[in-house]
């Protein structure tokens, strides 16, 4: 058997139906372009009766008063909560109630910021009550 034989024979036959593909590749693109050259023609037709309609209708139609714009609203955004006042020391107090109510005060204000961090306002400034439900902190409440 001769292989070289073979494989001529192959590459011929793969050649040849290369070939015909190609062919229909190259009139399949040749009717598409014909195809979308006359929709563009049948458009243009179909504007330019639109556009004389329009006309037509224009010059018959009465004047619409203006209508004049809603006014804008700004969206409602949610607040965080105040912060607590600074610790102020009082004289009757002793310095170990001073001390603790400077700790109180700390904690007050870490507990605000860590609550002003995670408090979510919606982006697009709509106020939804019940994603309020869904946004909440923990699921124990």
């Amino acid at each position: 058997m001769d292989y070289a034989a073979e494989i001529e024979q192959i590459a011929a036959e793969a050649r040849r139906r290369s070939s015909l593909l190609m062919g229909e590749i190259d009139e399949t693109n040749r009717q598409t372009a014909m195809r979308a050259e006359q929709l563009a023609v049948d458009a243009a037709a179909r504007l330019r009766e639109l556009a004389e309609e329009e006309a037509e209708a224009a010059e018959t139609a009465e004047p619409q008063p203006v209508q004049p714009e809603p006014a804008y609203e700004a969206p409602v955004r949610m607040t965080a909560p105040p912060a607590p006042a600074p610790f102020v020391p009082d004289p009757t107090m002793t310095p170990e109630e001073q001390r603790q109510a400077e700790i109180r005060a700390a904690v007050a204000r870490a507990r605000a910021a860590r609550q002003a961090r995670s408090t979510v306002a919606p982006s697009d400034g709509d106020y939804d009550p019940e994603a309020e439900y869904y946004r909440r902190s923990t699921w124990l409440d």
